[in-house]
């Protein structure tokens, strides 16, 4: 099945930040003429893909349900922010380790302005794994005064969140809040 050129564009973020496309060879990308790709060159099911960004935009919307209810405005989900995120939940699903910096890999701060969020004057981070769905990592941070404080801080503004399951089927979650 092909998709047209136009459907592909509206898929391209998503599908970048995933990694999901491979680059066009050198001479497809300087060719005049557009072509469509087969859909078969993703490398991740379509459904995985769909239930990924489910459980991502899930754990924002409990998370500025919670929020509202505390009296803070509702975060702004920043693509930015979503891609720091994604990278450091795959890089955690990858070695199997909770950390909010890995062996060898960069801090939040430079982690975050990497992927693009530049001008952060305050930045917070909270993970989990092992929870199923939204509503239990939401459940797990609020029962940690430290991971709570952070979700409930008033003054941050954006966030961006990453879940990325491994091999096991073990889900990673990482949550990035920030300002500017």
């Amino acid at each position: 099945m092909m998709l047209p050129v136009r459907a592909l564009l509206g898929l391209l973020p998503g599908a970048l930040l995933v990694g999901l496309l491979t680059a066009p060879p050198a001479a497809a990308a300087v060719a005049p003429t557009v072509r469509a790709v087969p859909v078969a060159a993703t490398t991740v099911p379509e459904r995985a893909v769909s239930t990924q960004v489910l459980l991502e935009t899930g754990v924002i919307k409990a998370i500025n349900t919670m929020r509202v209810r505390r009296g803070c405005r509702a975060l702004t989900n920043v693509s930015t922010l979503h891609l720091a995120a994604r990278r450091h939940s795959n890089l955690m699903a990858s070695r199997k380790q909770l950390r909010h910096q890995l062996a060898g890999e960069a801090t939040l701060s430079t982690r975050v302005r990497r992927a693009g969020y530049t001008g952060a004057t305050m930045l917070g981070e909270v993970l989990a794994t092992g929870a199923r769905q939204p509503a239990d990592a939401l459940r797990m941070w609020m029962n940690s005064p430290r991971h709570r404080a952070l979700l409930v801080d008033c003054r941050f503004r954006h966030v961006g969140t990453g879940v990325t399951a491994n091999s096991d089927g073990r889900r990673w979650w990482t949550v990035d809040l920030a300002r500017r």
